[in-house]
């Protein structure tokens, strides 16, 4: 029998979870701070409900995807008043590790069992069935809702206990950031040798070098179009990118690449792009390298 899931947040990412579980006939039910998020879905056979608690009612799996630590806090404080004992929370946030395992002990603690479970996908790529989820905690959790991970993502591993599913999130976030300002680079190097941007990534995409950022970052950087992304992917860029340094501090390991990628989208933000989609990193160094191409949008 098809479970019923039940999401709490429908940004950009929660949104398009909800969405990849409706179009495979799951039956969903969600909560979101913002009425205007459900009422999108509602039309696509979303059931839309009015707090935490309905969700966890409602659902025999519940599902977050929210922007910070306290918002996941608020959740499972109102979960743990109101626990459903035994009941799957899948926590698909970015969050430093120390706050996944926190969740997880005050959910334990309720008699709930908390999946850490980050999604490693662009909403772009999320909404077309391309995200990949690294999920740990309790395997026998995990095997119980493998078919809900197929609803809504094109992979999915289970890395062992609660935590590493965040460690693995960090190390893709790593390549993510390194790789998009390599393809910036990259996408300027080639111009200022002469070449089209749109040549370039057709190429580019086909080669020994070619990886998901230069691909789907790439198709931004080649149109000079950077609007998707609602105006939020920089907010969220800051986030994680605080996690990932800290992080390598933490386990003293290397994060020299991070570094300095992490320089140039600070720079991108300094020169006023911090509303685009973290691709617009290719805009910044155009701009110190004497490249004017106009921004689309």
């Amino acid at each position: 029998m098809t479970k019923t899931v039940g999401l709490i947040g429908l940004g950009p990412m929660g949104g398009n979870v909800a969405r990849n579980l409706l179009s495979k006939q799951f039956a969903v039910c969600g909560f979101a701070l913002k009425p205007d998020r459900m009422s999108e879905l509602v039309n696509k056979g979303l059931s839309a409900l009015d707090s935490v608690v309905e969700v966890s009612s409602a659902a025999d799996v519940v599902i977050t995807s929210l922007p910070s630590f306290q918002a996941v806090t608020s959740v499972v404080q109102e979960l743990c008043q109101n626990p459903k004992r035994g009941q799957v929370l899948i926590e698909c946030s970015t969050l430093t590790i120390e706050q996944k395992i926190t969740a997880h002990n005050q959910l334990k603690n309720a008699g709930m069992v908390l999946l850490d479970a980050p999604i490693s996908a662009t909403p772009s790529m999320l909404a077309e069935g391309m995200a990949s989820i690294h999920v740990s905690g309790d395997e026998a959790a995990y095997e119980e809702n493998v078919q809900v991970f197929e609803g809504f993502t094109a992979s999915n591993f289970y890395v062992g206990e609660v935590g590493n599913g965040s460690r693995m999130k960090i190390l893709a976030n790593y390549l993510v950031h390194v790789h998009t300002c390599a393809a910036a680079e990259v996408m300027v190097l080639g111009q200022k040798a002469g070449l089209d941007p749109a040549l370039i990534h057709d190429v580019l995409c086909q080669s020994a070098g070619a990886s998901k950022m230069p691909e789907i970052r790439g198709t931004m950087m080649a149109r000079s179009d950077y609007r998707e992304g609602g105006g939020t992917m920089f907010e969220v860029y800051e986030k994680d990118a605080e996690i990932i340094t800290q992080f390598g501090a933490e386990v003293k390991g290397p994060v020299d690449l991070y570094v300095s990628a992490r320089q140039r989208f600070n720079m991108t933000m300094a020169q006023g792009f911090g509303h685009l989609d973290t691709s617009a990193i290719c805009k910044a160094i155009e701009a110190a390298y004497d490249i004017d191409r106009e921004l689309v949008g």
